[in-house]
Parts: structure tokens; sequence; C-alpha cells
């Protein structure tokens, strides 16, 4: 494959990202004026629109999973702090693209048979479960593996949970939150009491 052709599809697909990080949707019209190709590049390089937004779906899949990867593993980083800071990476990663869930409910629609990357990377990954997991162990001191397995479930409803409260009140209710989550200190405070929850032994 030429570099010509590559660099085609590279174009296409970066200004896809761009877009659909700004706006979680993107028109064939907007491609084709933002990378100045045309609709038969596009269908050449992807299929169809449905495919590449896969693609990009997968890219923003892969940029987290590696920002998730290099906190978990940072040595510098005790492990309370490693579980805070991941948490908060993630949660500021989805407001940040909040449009990247609609965007994979949007596919899914579409492709009954799609199973979305950032599921498969993030919560069913299991190099990250399971350093989360013995970050978990190591902290309460317990050989239970289902109570370790219920407070990991525990920490991604507390981060899943606040962003779909987030969405909801952006959505439906007018004016200011009570509950500023884009704030850093507020957010802080949250992930912080969040992980300090999970790490505290059960009675």
């Amino acid at each position: 494959m030429s570099n010509q052709v590559l660099d085609t599809r590279s174009k296409i697909l970066k200004v896809a990202i761009d877009i659909v990080g700004l706006k979680g949707e993107v028109t064939i019209r907007e491609l084709t004026e933002q990378a100045g190709v045309n609709v038969a590049a596009i269908n050449y390089h992807f299929g169809n629109k449905n495919n590449l937004l896969k693609e990009v779906e997968n890219y923003y899949s892969d940029l987290l999973c590696s920002m998730q990867k290099n906190i978990l593993v940072n040595s510098e980083l005790s492990s309370q702090e490693k579980l805070i800071q991941w948490a908060k990476s993630l949660l500021e990663f989805m407001f940040k693209f909040p449009a990247l869930i609609e965007l994979i409910v949007n596919i899914s629609t579409e492709d009954k048979s799609y199973n979305p990357m950032l599921i498969q990377r993030i919560y069913l990954n299991e190099e990250i479960r399971k350093i989360i997991e013995e970050i978990i162990k190591e902290n309460i001191g317990t050989e239970d593996n289902r109570l370790i397995k219920y407070k990991y479930l525990q920490i991604f409803s507390g981060i899943v949970g606040l962003v779909v409260n987030h969405v909801i009140l952006d959505t439906y209710i007018e004016g200011k939150n009570e509950m500023d989550l884009n704030g850093s200190e507020e957010l802080n405070q949250y992930v912080e009491l969040l992980i300090n929850s999970i790490l505290t032994k059960s009675v």
C-alpha cells in the first residue's frame, strides 16, 4: 500500500477522531469537507461510516487503556494513590469525551454483533482487573476472593454511576448542578472517598 493511500486513510481517521471527540457524531459531509476527500475515498478505506466510527472508538479505547496502565504500574505511587489517580483519570476522560458512550450505543444499535472496545479494554481487561484486585487484597488484608471481586465491582459502580448522574443532570436539570463534578476539588473529594471506602476492610 502506497504512502499516499496510507496518508489519505490516516487523514480521514484523524478528522473523524477530532470531530467525534468534540461533538460525538460526524457526518459524511463534515468528513469530506475537513479531510479534503470525496465519499468514494471514505468508502474505499472504511467500507462505510459505521466501520469508521468503530475505528474511532478503538482509538479512544486504546488511549484510555494506555493511560490507565501507566498509572497502575507507576512504582512511584503508593497502592492507594494508584487507585485514586486511576479512578480520577477515568472520570476525567469520560467527562472530557461524554459523547463516547453515545457513540458506542449508536454503533451497537446499528450492529448488534459489535463488542465495544471500551468495555473490552477497560472493564473486562484482565491485566487491569488483576492489578486492582491485588491492591484491594493488599490493603484490606484478605484472601476472600468474593469480597475482593465485590469491591472491584463497587469501584466501577461508583465511577459509572457518577458519569450517568452527570449526564442526567446536564441533560434534564436546568441551572447549576448541586455537585460541580467537573471542578477538580469536588471530583478529588469524591474519588478519595470512593477509594478509601473500597480499601476499608468490611466488618
